[in-house]
């Protein structure tokens, strides 16, 4: 059983990454997703307040990207990155948004693991940004 449900949320987050590929190469769309993230963390800040900060530190980093202060950095993290956007943006994920207490249960995972797995990616633009302040 844990095997097809790993294969299922491997083959969704497959999916997904391939979607932020495409989104990467057209800027405004991007700058689009990020304006919708914006908009469902104030929305939504009391359901998603573990992740907050995670999911603004992706922000700033994709921002610092698209203006291109920021380009220490692959296109495969940057398109895990928009992944875990898309994945928190989509109401239908594998545990529906609306469902009451655990509806944001998978985001918070996901955001979580894309964190952790691009801990060293992270780490270096928090330094970046610690020495243009």
């Amino acid at each position: 059983m844990a095997k097809i449900k790993r294969s299922v949320w491997s083959a969704f987050f497959k999916s997904t990454v391939t979607s932020a590929r495409r989104l990467i190469k057209n800027r405004d769309q991007l700058r689009e997703i990020i304006r919708e993230v914006l908009n469902k963390i104030r929305n939504h800040s009391a359901a998603i307040r573990e992740i907050q900060a995670d999911l603004q530190i992706i922000i700033r980093l994709l921002q610092s990207w698209l203006s291109a202060d920021y380009r220490e950095i692959s296109l495969k993290t940057l398109a895990i990155l928009v992944a875990a956007l898309l994945y928190f943006l989509n109401p239908f994920d594998a545990i529906p948004d609306i469902i009451p207490v655990v509806g944001y249960v998978d985001d918070v995972s996901v955001v979580a693991w894309v964190i952790k797995t691009l801990k060293n990616e992270i780490e270096k633009f928090r330094e970046w940004e610690a020495r243009r302040s």
